[in-house]
């Protein structure tokens, strides 16, 4: 193999290519002409692969249906023989989704194919267990590998740093939790275990909490705007305004991620019990089936909390999350019922039928109660 087939192979291992890709092609296509995703702009996307980085419009087709068949940030595309335009998308490994701030019955696709995702929260008035917890279930759900990293800890009281690494490792099973000093060079080093060749990585979070500053260092050069926060509550602004796919100097991608205003999950209830499934193991031995941790005898939920076992923030915030997945499962149900109803009928040559029981001449109506 010649240095530039090999240097354009590298690239695209780089950029995460794999078999779980390469079996996708069909017997006419080649990797000349795949490329992955590295940010959207509007209409605008820009690709990368073998040939490079390139611009194109995304087709008209792919602007209207369902978000999840549209191409996000890190998906597969396989692109026409001029590398103009793209013929069609892989099937992803990942992808993480939240549900859409714009309407709350469809979801947000945040980014595609990613092998880890950085939950970022620094030490101070933003960290929350509560929305530690929102942001491993949509890690989980989206099949990526949840890291914590909680950042400024050369700004917090050690005892302080130590009892939130604590607290984090508790909110999920073997959960990586790491406390950094964003610009550190040694911080790079921390996270070279998810960083390897190949390696796709986004970093998601509230503004505010330091990802560009980890992303700068990272990629060891400025390559995303920094901003100060406020001292009274330690919130950001956006310095990030979208989401870009960066190639990192050890061989693998990072991508930047907007901070959220808005984390409602998508439906994902299995997901949620599995974050919480220390609450989970828990009812399973209450005393009483329909149980409501209340004040019911034997109930193992409250005597954990009476142990200290168990916060009764944390069980409030599973309460409030499947709370959530319950309007959430509504909400679609109700969705699927209008369009049901305002799907047009075939037509049968006749005369339109009278709902049985209904109607002036089908039948009496039933009184309201």
């Amino acid at each position: 193999m010649q240095t530039d087939d090999m240097q354009k192979d590298s690239i695209l291992s780089t950029l995460g290519w794999s078999e779980h890709f390469s079996q996708q092609l069909s017997e006419d296509e080649t990797t000349e002409h795949v490329g992955r995703v590295s940010s959207i702009h509007a209409v605008l996307m820009n690709v990368w692969g073998k040939f490079g980085k390139v611009q194109m419009p995304l087709p008209g087709n792919w602007l209207g249906g369902k978000a999840e068949a549209k191409p996000t940030v890190g998906d597969w595309l396989v692109l026409d023989k001029n590398k103009q335009y793209p013929v069609r998308m892989l099937e992803r490994k990942t992808v993480f989704v939240r549900r859409s701030p714009q309407n709350e019955k469809t979801v947000q696709l945040v980014a595609a194919n990613l092998d880890t995702v950085f939950i970022v929260s620094s030490l101070n008035h933003d960290f929350s267990l509560s929305r530690l917890e929102r942001y491993l279930a949509l890690a989980i759900q989206s099949g990526a590998q949840p890291v914590i990293i909680l950042t400024k800890a050369d700004e917090a009281n050690q005892s302080f740093v130590g009892s939130c690494v604590a607290d984090a490792k508790t909110l999920y099973q073997n959960v990586p939790v790491l406390a950094v000093d964003g610009r550190e060079e040694r911080t790079a080093t921390l996270l070279k275990d998810w960083c390897g060749h190949g390696h796709s990585i986004a970093l998601v979070g509230s503004s505010g909490v330091g990802k560009s500053t980890l992303i700068n260092t990272m990629m060891k050069e400025e390559v995303t705007l920094t901003g100060a926060i406020r001292d009274a509550d330690s919130k950001g602004r956006h310095t990030t305004s979208s989401r870009t796919l960066y190639l990192m100097p050890c061989g693998g991608t990072i991508m930047d991620v907007p901070g959220f205003r808005e984390l409602q999950l998508p439906p994902c209830e299995e997901v949620v019990k599995e974050v919480f499934h220390d609450i989970q193991e828990l009812i399973e031995s209450c005393a009483f089936v329909d149980c409501q941790h209340d004040q019911e005898p034997d109930c193992a939920v409250q005597q954990a909390i009476a142990a200290g076992k168990l916060t009764q923030r944390r069980l409030d915030n599973y309460h409030k999350l499947l709370e959530e997945q319950a309007r959430t499962g509504t909400e679609r149900t109700y969705t699927k019922r209008q369009e049901r109803q305002m799907a047009p009928r075939p037509k049968t040559g006749g005369r339109p039928r009278r709902r049985s029981g209904g109607g002036k001449k089908g039948g009496k109506k039933k009184k309201k109660k």
